[in-house]
């Protein structure tokens, strides 16, 4: 381009040098730099494996700035908050494996101003893999519960959905007939079966309303999860069937029997299909809560909830995937 007969770009007028690097409008007067700053306060950036740090090596912030002496504590927090925004502001695109899928799902729960807010975590797992990749985390506010779980549910692409077989999930009301209309089958978590029981094999058990009955319903409840021999099997269910009735335990251990022998048959979807290698636990869940709740106790983050998802989410898109294995 000749620059010899441009124009100013005030009054389109003729331009004359004003010394070496400024121009002049033969017009109005007005002088510009040929090169100008940028004006505001310098931009800090930082290292690009700053987040890798904190996210994967387990370091926090404080030891990333341990040493320095041209940045204040909280102006270097600051930065890397700014930094793990950007992060999260990008276009989230997991790298989903090919082939036929199962979904793993577990909500996990943190409080606010004393009000429950749920933390909603999704996974897909390869029925030929071991390793489950995370989609993205959704906080809502209030209890856990089935309809909050379906609006969850409905982001996920409908390619993903064809792909998915089968859902691994906690007992809740409407998930079986979610799974039914999408043709899914569904493992419920035996985990979670298990915590309800809360059994512990001291004498303090003992004493409770059914201590001793607790301890049992445990160890048949376990049984039947992975029983083969169907005669044995019954026996195990008239079993539970009498502990469900009376006043033998408390009330809650009998809704949990009963709550068992209606879903017997999701409990052992597994045994059924052994060929889709479905996990009968959502641990991989719990795994990644471990490590969340790991990092935000030594990083002064999560105190807020758009602070917990902006945490959770950075963590996942780092992370990515999980073993996978029960």
């Amino acid at each position: 381009m000749n620059f010899k007969h441009v124009k100013s770009p005030c009054c389109r007028a003729k331009i004359r040098h004003f010394g070496g690097r400024r121009r002049q409008c033969g017009n109005c007067k007005k002088t510009w730099s040929i090169r100008p700053k940028k004006r505001g306060r310098h931009q800090y950036r930082l290292a690009t494996d700053r987040l890798d740090r904190v996210f994967l090596n387990n370091f926090s912030v404080k030891q990333l700035f341990s040493g320095r002496v041209d940045v204040k504590l909280d102006a270097y927090h600051y930065r890397f908050r700014q930094h793990l925004r950007k992060l999260v502001a990008k276009p989230y695109a997991p790298q989903i494996p090919e082939g036929p899928l199962i979904l793993l799902a577990d909500g996990i729960w943190f409080k606010f101003d004393g009000k429950p807010w749920v933390l909603y975590l999704t996974a897909l797992k390869p029925c030929s893999g071991k390793h489950a990749v995370f989609l993205r985390p959704y906080l809502i506010q209030g209890k856990e519960g089935g309809v909050k779980w379906q609006k969850i549910f409905s982001q996920i692409p409908e390619d993903i959905k064809r792909r998915t077989c089968a859902l691994v999930v906690d007992n809740f009301n409407g998930m079986q007939s979610y799974a039914r209309e999408n043709n899914w089958l569904i493992q419920l978590c035996h985990f979670h079966l298990l915590a309800k029981l809360k059994v512990k094999r001291d004498i303090k058990q003992r004493t409770l309303k059914g201590g001793a009955g607790r301890i049992e319903i445990h160890e048949l409840i376990s049984y039947a999860l992975h029983a083969k021999d169907p005669q044995r099997l019954n026996e195990v269910l008239n079993r539970l069937e009498f502990f469900s009735k009376g006043d033998v335990v408390t009330k809650r251990i009998r809704a949990t029997v009963r709550d068992f022998l209606n879903c017997s048959v999701y409990y052992r979807t597994f045994l059924d299909y052994p060929n889709l290698n479905l996990p009968t636990t959502t641990n991989t869940m719990e795994s990644m809560n471990s490590l969340l709740k790991a990092l935000l106790r030594h990083s002064r983050g999560g105190t807020t909830p758009k602070s917990l998802l902006r945490w959770s989410e950075g963590l996942i898109r780092l992370k990515r995937q999980l073993a996978c294995r029960a």
